[in-house]
């Protein structure tokens, strides 16, 4: 089970999200860097225009990917729920398989500061190059927010491959022409061109958005340069992007450290890292006692703001927003 999920309004996330038993679900073949593109310009489109969520940044590696940016609706779940299954069907799709492409669950950082948010973006950035993959990010070439510009739009064309290729085999069963499923083969609500955007964190507001860009991408320069002194020192050689490529996407790396940490909040200062703590020890007080009376059967029993799965699966009551 994962635990309860603290999910609030304008919260600034740093999330993690892991590829099944940690395989290379998201190899950046060029068909897989074609569908997670048009996925998360697809998900990220739909929550933008409707003023639920924006990103700052977002990298994808070969098993995992790393997304920063605003909660403005306290939406964060759905959003992942929404792209992850349109990544894994169009994966599958891509395939011919069938089965779970991702972890159950995903690591949720809660940040606060303005310096740590920049940190978070340089190390966004910088996991390609921290992960001895290749020797600077420029070079890494998986879906990766590194070339934009904060507000600028891409559009990135909804390609014809996996389950929007147009091919629909159930198309022509009999069984399917009789249900009626056959009248809708090929038909998508999704968009044929998609916006993918970045926005300009909330920080630092005396730099404006080019000078705020400079500071993240100045700030990955150091890390790649801290990296390759670590490789000398160490005397390791990057893998290399072709060769990062040409690995199976079933194939599964070496055991990584078991029960390691987990963290949940990130904050610039200590005073602010505290309060964080303090805000999430209170909700989960709340929440625990909450769940307990709704299991012995008190359904008018009111769960804390910042409750998740129990309002939207259980149905559960809960508390407003704070004004």
């Amino acid at each position: 089970m994962t635990p309860p999920r603290f999910i609030i309004k304008q919260t600034k996330f740093y999330v993690t999200v892991r590829a099944v038993n940690r395989s290379f679900r998201f190899v950046p073949k060029r068909h897989v860097r074609k569908a997670i593109r048009y996925a998360l310009s697809a998900t990220l489109q739909k929550y933008r225009d409707a003023g639920r969520l924006v990103l700052h940044e977002f990298e994808f590696m070969s098993n995992h990917y790393h997304l920063l940016g605003t909660d403005i609706e306290g939406c964060l779940p759905a959003f992942i729920q929404d792209l992850n299954s349109l990544i894994s069907r169009e994966l599958n799709a891509l395939r011919g398989i069938r089965g779970k492409n991702f972890e159950p669950g995903y690591n949720f950082v809660q940040v606060a500061g303005d310096d740590r948010v920049v940190e978070h973006a340089v190390y966004t950035l910088a996991n390609p190059v921290a992960a001895f993959l290749v020797a600077k990010s420029k070079h890494w070439r998986g879906v990766s927010s590194l070339r934009m510009k904060y507000g600028d739009a891409v559009e990135v064309t909804k390609p014809k491959l996996g389950i929007w290729s147009g091919k629909n085999a159930h198309a022509k069963r009999g069984k399917s022409k009789r249900s009626g499923r056959a009248a809708y083969a090929g038909r998508s609500k999704l968009p044929e061109v998609a916006e993918l955007v970045i926005d300009r964190p909330d920080v630092m507001p005396h730099l404006s958005d080019e000078e705020l860009r400079a500071l993240v991408l100045e700030g990955l320069e150091t890390r790649e340069n801290e990296l390759a002194a670590e490789r000398r020192r160490r005397g390791i050689k990057v893998l290399g992007a072709r060769r990062a490529e040409a690995v199976h996407f079933l194939a599964i790396p070496n055991p990584e450290e078991l029960f390691s940490r987990n963290p949940t909040v990130s904050g610039s200062t200590r005073e602010e890292r505290e309060a964080q703590l303090r805000e999430r020890e209170a909700f989960l007080e709340a929440y625990y006692a909450a769940r307990d009376a709704f299991r012995a059967g008190n359904r008018d029993v009111v769960f804390p703001y910042g409750t998740w799965k129990m309002v939207r699966i259980m149905k559960a009551r809960c508390q407003p927003a704070p004004s």
